[in-house]
């Protein structure tokens, strides 16, 4: 920047008002105002004419204008608008309370014709009054092992076609960094208890201490101090550790998992955001998160890897594990399924009539008759079905006309389907022959998928007699005491044969 005497002195070596403002960058104006000001003073003492070149130009300023739009009525409003918000914050409707936006809204419905940024401006200028001065954040050091923070997150993902909301609870290491997390279709106390269970029996170990926020699942009461629920008093005296609680409207007292949930989602799914199950949506979150604990996303996680192994053999030993299921009777209606939140989930056909157990996990039940587990199904958010074919069977063997039009084939997997439909459409007791011979053997409808395409790329008739059979028991062993251990190569070569086999049959037909 220039100064007066800069400008005079430029002036006396150029002798023209153009050159100094071409060689200064100045407008001309500028040039000729001090100029013409240092003309006036030629004459006057040497002291007045070097106190002018030391003195700072002064401005116009129109501080003394009135103000046209932000008047003191509209500043008297929004003050009325801030002090609404701040009783309703004081009475716990923080929700309820107005945004800079809602403010700019009723003060244009008033008649105020006041530009938006003016309307933020101003509250920012009062909330920075008031606030005095800034809050100052204490940087934490952690032990290995000692504190994990706990948080939840929400979001969507499209679940079996259907768009829906699900929630994810985020578990952070404090001293590695260390993340794991899961999903589930509530935020509830099953989802709170069965998140812990998972996790320290991932870790095989538990931290001394958890870290919470105000939330609901955790806290019973803010009355005399904060209360821990029941979950969490089980939860304690389960596994031994202590807990924590944030201060209100203060998530970033617990430090590093309120960043973790925003980067455990964008990292886990920002690449895939639809799956055919929940179960399958937590094998990927699972997989990514296994995968974040082993690579350096930051220099503060430069070494996460021996930070990490420090911090799990640092806690405590795990000892037991908490029961994160309700327990509940019910009687097996006449389409042999039992009812749930809305939703019908499918057993065996034999037990119609009876009375069963239901573990109700957060995501998935469990049904008992007495000590033997006869079914599991993942839960459903919504109302709906959830059924098994190779529990009617006995229906279907005494029915096989039912298999065609029966609910069971319409919610079952589309390969599942799509086999009955190419292939045993006209032979729905061959169907049910295939399916009896694979619960007979200990096998999974997975096995059944598995065979079925193997066959398909093998240009066999799925539907030929005796072609399943004898990929899926063949005469020999699948892997012989012989074989095991000679690895890949031996496998596909046995595959090949039984393959070779299934050839030389379809031929002699």
């Amino acid at each position: 920047m220039f100064t007066r005497k800069d400008i005079i002195t430029a002036y006396e070596r150029l002798g023209s008002i153009r050159a100094v403002a071409r060689e200064l960058s100045l407008h001309r104006r500028t040039v000729s105002r001090y100029v013409n000001e240092a003309m006036a003073l030629k004459d006057a003492p040497d002291a007045d004419f070097t106190a002018y070149l030391k003195s700072e130009p002064q401005y116009k300023r129109n501080s003394t204008r009135p103000r046209r739009v932000m008047t003191d009525a509209v500043h008297a409003m929004i003050d009325g608008f801030l002090r609404e918000n701040e009783a309703k914050r004081s009475r716990g409707d923080r929700k309820l309370c107005m945004k800079a936006q809602d403010i700019h809204a009723a003060l244009l419905k008033a008649g105020y014709m006041v530009s938006y940024p003016s309307v933020t401006k101003y509250i920012q200028k009062k909330h920075k009054s008031a606030q005095c001065e800034s809050e100052c954040f204490v940087r934490q050091v952690y032990q290995p092992g000692v504190v994990c923070e706990f948080d939840w997150g929400e979001f969507h993902l499209t679940i079996d076609s259907r768009r829906m909301k699900v929630y994810i609870a985020v578990f952070t290491l404090a001293y590695s960094n260390r993340r794991m997390a899961f999903l589930f279709f509530h935020q509830d106390t099953r989802a709170f208890l069965e998140s812990h269970r998972m996790c320290f029996d991932i870790f095989t170990g538990v931290p001394h201490v958890m870290t919470y926020d105000n939330m609901r699942v955790a806290v019973k009461s803010f009355v005399g101090g904060k209360q821990p629920t029941d979950a969490l008093l089980r939860l304690k005296h389960t596994y031994g550790f202590s807990h924590r609680f944030c201060n209100i409207r203060s998530g970033n007292e617990k430090g590093h998992v309120e960043r973790s949930v925003e980067v455990v989602r964008r990292k886990a799914f920002c690449e895939r955001d639809s799956f055919e199950t929940l179960e399958e949506a937590n094998k990927w979150l699972y997989n990514k998160c296994m995968n974040m604990n082993m690579e350096a996303l930051s220099p503060s996680t430069a070494d996460i890897v021996r930070r990490g192994e420090e911090d799990l053999a640092a806690m405590l030993p795990l000892k037991d594990t908490v029961a994160a299921f309700d327990l509940r009777d019910a009687k097996v209606d006449k389409y042999g399924t039992v009812v749930l939140g809305g939703a019908h989930y499918s057993v065996p056909d034999s037990l119609v009539g009876r009375k069963v157990s239901i573990h109700e996990y957060a995501s998935s039940i469990e049904v008992y008759n007495g000590r033997t587990k006869v079914a599991k199904h993942e839960k459903t958010p919504i109302n709906g079905w959830k059924l098994d074919m190779m529990h009617y069977l006995r229906t279907f063997t005494a029915k096989p006309g039912s298999v065609a039009g029966s609910a069971a084939l319409q919610y079952a997997e589309p390969e599942i389907r799509e086999l009955y439909l190419d292939h045993f459409a006209d032979n729905p007791t061959g169907f049910i022959a295939l399916l009896k011979l694979v619960q007979d053997n200990g096998l999974t409808l997975e096995d059944l998928n598995a065979a079925h395409i193997m066959l398909d790329e093998s240009g066999i008739n799925p539907g030929m007699q005796g072609a399943f059979e004898q990929l899926l028991l063949p005469e020999k062993p699948i892997m012989p005491a012989s074989t095991i251990g000679s690895g890949a190569d031996e496998i596909e070569r046995h595959a090949v044969d039984t393959l070779h086999q299934l050839t030389e049959l379809m031929n002699n037909i």
